[in-house]
């Protein structure tokens, strides 16, 4: 199940998925007209996708959250077996 909950990238910017280990930020939108924008006005490193994890968990991308309660980047192997 897929739910959108709209934010401003600065807050996800800010904050992140907190406990939500594998929520990413998607459909970025124009703030004043709500016009859609491209996937990558989002920064490789706060896109939270697999792609962008494994970037950081190789220390090839800075950790945006580093002070997240939890395993930022997950373990690779969690994240397969949760991913599949």
């Amino acid at each position: 199940m897929s739910m959108d909950i709209p934010t401003t990238l600065a807050h996800w910017m800010k904050m992140g998925p907190g406990p939500r280990v594998l929520i990413r930020a998607v459909n970025p939108r124009m703030k004043a007209t709500g016009q859609p924008l491209p996937d990558d006005v989002i920064p490789l490193a706060y896109q939270n996708t697999p792609e962008s994890r494994d970037l950081i968990r190789r220390g090839l991308l800075p950790n945006p959250w580093p002070d997240q309660a939890w395993l930022y980047p997950p373990d690779e192997l969690w994240e397969k077996e949760i991913l599949g």
